[in-house]
């Protein structure tokens, strides 16, 4: 009995230091991934792909079956050069796991406030020009999903109940995105060519709704791409003397609650040359339409809306267009929107009387020129809609301005005796 029971311990022990070495080395492995091409940084900072990894605060977990690394006030940077500012991305808080059910991925969550912000830059006198946020989320937590082995096109998958949206500048600053359901996966290939995408993001959620209007927007999918290589995305985060109107970028890395291994995130920035991904720019800089994709200078970037899409009230809903950026520029571009079933929708609206005769009558005139314009009345209406000065126009009016009249119109008709 006794030499069963120092069997059974010893098999016990063998188990549990095994155990032990795997769940270590898979702490190595994650932590190896954070600090993968890292050639400096000092203390709590890594580098992956090229976007510095600035934490506050590490701790290991997951024992004894799974190895986990734990992360708070997490900050990205990406897209500085010498001189010029970047993207930073900030996350409260993050766990990357790696479990023997999900042997070929590392999966993570990312909880509490997040923000994407344009990181400061050096200005031609020696100064500097400061950072501003971008967009803020709040919402359920997270879940994120990476390959195993990095790739030369890398691939993030994402999951989340619940996201809250706030952009912080701009025309969008006062129409804020709350979603359901939201899933997607975001492509990023830092070889790419004129031929490839260097950012690529795809994007489903159950239902949307955009303030101020309380109606919902069902089945919400997109697929926005971003021509590479990846030099000439800097148009993107260009700064401009608008910039400094917005709040600073290092309100970005107080999501920890706390100042970061290397300080608050704008010495850090300063330090490492830190980055950023998106910016909004001077709507009074000239910018010039390229012919092509191939044709285009390097100093421009391209945004390919292959769709954005969803269903209102039984109207099907999708944008879809091509747009170009110069530094210091804001987007134009020509779109298109496309509506199923908009005669029956228009008839809906009278039925319920929602539109008034003499409003049916003008929309129908309306719809009677669109498709004449546009090739027929067979299949979706299409509409042509410009992007000047970064807003989606329709023969000249800004396209928010068209959709809170007809909201106005819809209120008043609903509301009639």
């Amino acid at each position: 009995m006794r030499k069963s029971l120092g069997l059974l311990a010893c098999a016990g022990a063998s188990v549990l230091a095994l155990d032990s070495l795997l769940w270590w080395g898979g702490v190595q492995f994650l932590e190896h991934r954070l600090a993968s091409a890292s050639a400096s940084g000092g203390e709590g900072v890594a580098q992956s792909a090229g976007c510095p990894v600035v934490f506050q605060h590490k701790q290991r977990g997951g024992w004894p079956f799974r190895a986990q690394v734990l992360l708070e006030g997490v900050q990205i940077m990406c897209g500085a050069s010498a001189g010029q500012g970047g993207v930073s991305y900030a996350v409260s808080h993050a766990v990357l796991d790696l479990a023997p059910w999900h042997p070929l991925t590392v999966q993570g969550t990312l909880d509490g406030g997040q923000a994407l912000a344009v990181q400061a830059e050096k200005g031609p006198a020696g100064g500097q020009k400061p950072g501003y946020l971008l967009l803020k989320t709040d919402g359920a937590p997270v879940r994120i999903s990476l390959p195993l082995r990095a790739a030369e096109a890398d691939t993030l998958l994402f999951h989340t109940d619940f996201l809250h949206l706030v952009p912080q500048r701009g025309v969008a600053e006062a129409h804020p995105v709350t979603a359901r359901g939201v899933s997607g996966k975001l492509v990023w290939n830092s070889h790419a060519d004129v031929q490839a995408s260097a950012l690529a993001l795809s994007f489903a959620a159950q239902r949307a709704v955009v303030a101020p209007w309380a109606d919902s927007v069902d089945d919400v999918q997109g697929a926005v791409s971003l021509p590479g290589p990846m030099g000439r995305l800097v148009a993107l985060w260009s700064l401009d003397e608008a910039a400094s109107n917005g709040p600073p970028a290092s309100d970005a890395g107080n999501l920890g609650g706390g100042e970061s291994a290397d300080g608050a995130m704008g010495s850090a920035s300063k330090d490492q040359s830190a980055s950023s991904d998106h910016g909004a720019t001077d709507a009074g800089s000239p910018a010039v339409l390229p012919s092509s994709p191939s044709g285009a200078s390097p100093g421009y970037a391209e945004i390919l809306v292959q769709h954005v899409s969803g269903r209102w009230r039984g109207l099907g809903i999708s944008w879809s267009g091509r747009l170009v950026i110069a530094p210091g520029g804001m987007p134009l571009g020509e779109t298109w929107l496309t509506l199923s079933n908009w005669r029956p929708f228009l008839a809906r609206l009278q039925q319920d009387k929602t539109l008034s005769p003499a409003q049916t009558v003008l929309l129908s005139k309306l719809t009677d020129q669109l498709e004449q314009r546009t090739g027929g009345t067979e299949g979706p209406l299409s509409v042509p809609l410009q992007v000047r000065d970064g807003a989606v126009q329709l023969g000249g009016v800004p396209l928010l301005s068209v959709l809170a009249t007809l909201h106005s119109v819809s209120l008043s008709g609903a509301s009639a005796p």
